[in-house]
């Protein structure tokens, strides 16, 4: 009877450990996400900048003026990606809190 009670104890270990790997996993899988979509965001920035480059080169070169309107729609548009890229940042941070502390428990046991 007692190797059965220790079968069914490592079982129960067993069960608890491959939680806690799929939840890692899980939360590896949404850390690269967010750092994936930050690049992601950093590249439509690029983007954005280069528009501007283009717009005020051509601008310049026909009519000698830029249109400002033209030019804040650029930055409100550079504003949205940060913003975005901050708030993945968050959500980064907050996965990657949460990697290290599933890490550090597994290391007490």
């Amino acid at each position: 009877m007692a190797f059965i009670d220790k079968l069914g104890q490592v079982a129960n270990k067993m069960g608890e450990v491959a939680g806690k790997v799929g939840e890692v996993a899980g939360e590896t899988f949404d850390y690269s996400k967010a750092k994936g979509k930050i690049i992601l965001e950093r590249g439509k920035i690029k983007d954005v900048k280069e528009e501007i480059g283009e717009y005020v080169y051509s601008s310049m070169k026909e009519t000698g003026t830029v249109d400002m309107d033209r030019i804040k729609a650029f930055y409100a548009e550079i504003e949205e990606h940060q913003a975005e890229i901050d708030r993945l940042n968050a959500e980064a941070g907050k996965n990657g809190e949460e990697l290290s502390e599933a890490f550090s428990d597994k290391e007490e046991e």
